[in-house]
């Protein structure tokens, strides 16, 4: 690794620093942390003399941020400055101890992805409490949430490349402008040619959701094609309310189509989110950090995003419990150590037996 940053990394040794990043995600997240504070000048440092004190603030912060959480997310590509292969190599063994114990400290869950599957076709599955990561026959990667299910509607080699989503995913596409990437969910279709997003849709809950992180995607509904499309721009997500989509809008001119493409309809909105938040504190990405972030959420709505996460089943012995609302994130937290924390600010108790929680006021 620290020949690769200093560029004195020969093809044979790049090649096989490849082969043990793609075996060991630790390895990728390191090089990853390194290669931040270490090659890119941030732009208010510039001029000779001044790269040395840098590295030595590059090192001091990465102490004070062991426990970072690794990111599933590729950074665009950022130029690389040549550093002293000498001191790299005395920082990036003294940083490899800290950002390891960072990394541990985010991926005892369960939920950690296991080996990258290679999808050629069919129906892939996500058990609750766990997630699945996989690269499609296009090179496209997938994230996929606890219950969630990815099935092929078509084959990869025709003119689009086509999936069907019931659940969560993160989408990292590989961009091909002749064959568009569609995503298929109960309600709304999702067409990119190369990008970065998540679609949330399950079955149960009241609305479907699309967030950009890069790129951009059309969305559209399944049934009214002949509706507005709305187009996202990064850092956007779209709320499709199921309820409010009972009737079909009226069919539009290609035209009037055109023009009203950054228009969302009536059962559409359409949110900016804040870019001063990290996407490990983001609710729509958080899970992809092995973390579950809520915001506001009502008891009911919690528990369901915990059956999910921890594979239980929640059962309400008091609707009063419905009034409670909360914030707040779980990383490593057992289900019981969650419902200790929750009972800090609402007062409740619970029994567990199995798989199964019942929850009771007092």
């Amino acid at each position: 690794m620290s020949r690769l940053l200093s560029g004195e990394a020969a093809p044979a040794e790049a090649e096989e620093l490849q082969q043990l990043l793609e075996e060991s995600p630790q390895k990728q997240y390191l090089l990853d942390i390194l290669h931040s504070y270490f090659t890119v000048l941030p732009a208010n440092i510039a001029g000779p003399g001044l790269e040395d004190t840098d590295l030595e603030a590059r090192f001091r912060k990465i102490v004070d941020l062991e426990k970072q959480e690794p990111s599933p997310i590729e950074e665009e590509p950022t130029p690389v400055i040549r550093r002293p292969f000498r001191k790299i190599l005395g920082y990036a063994a003294a940083v490899a101890a800290a950002v390891l114990l960072g990394w541990g400290l985010y991926t005892i869950r369960p939920s950690t992805p296991g080996p990258l599957q290679q999808v050629r076709g069919g129906e892939v599955l996500s058990r609750a409490g766990a997630r699945t990561k996989l690269v499609l026959p296009d090179g496209t990667q997938v994230w996929l949430n606890s219950s969630s299910r990815l099935k092929y509607t078509h084959n990869f080699d025709g003119p689009s490349r086509e999936v069907e989503l019931e659940g969560e995913a993160y989408f990292d596409v590989v961009k091909d402008m002749q064959r568009p990437f569609i995503v298929h969910t109960s309600a709304l279709d999702v067409k990119v040619l190369g990008t970065a997003f998540t679609v949330k849709s399950y079955p149960q809950d009241a609305t479907i959701e699309a967030t950009l992180l890069k790129g951009a995607i059309e969305v559209s509904r399944q049934n009214n094609p002949d509706a507005p499309r709305v187009i996202l721009k990064p850092n956007e997500k779209l709320v499709f309310n199921k309820q409010l989509a009972v009737t079909p809008l009226p069919a539009l001119s290609p035209d009037v189509r055109s023009a009203a493409a950054r228009t969302a309809p009536p059962d559409i909105a359409v949110n900016s989110l804040p870019r001063n938040i990290p996407d490990s504190n983001k609710e729509e990405t958080a899970w992809l950090y092995n973390r579950l972030v809520f915001n506001g959420d009502s008891f009911e709505e919690l528990a369901e995003k915990m059956e999910r996460w921890y594979n239980v089943k929640i059962f309400f012995k008091d609707k009063a419990l419905y009034n409670y609302h909360f914030g707040g994130a779980f990383a490593n937290e057992t289900v019981q150590d969650a419902l200790n924390a929750l009972q800090l600010t609402a007062d409740f108790s619970y029994k567990i037996n199995g798989n199964e929680i019942e929850l009771y006021g007092k």
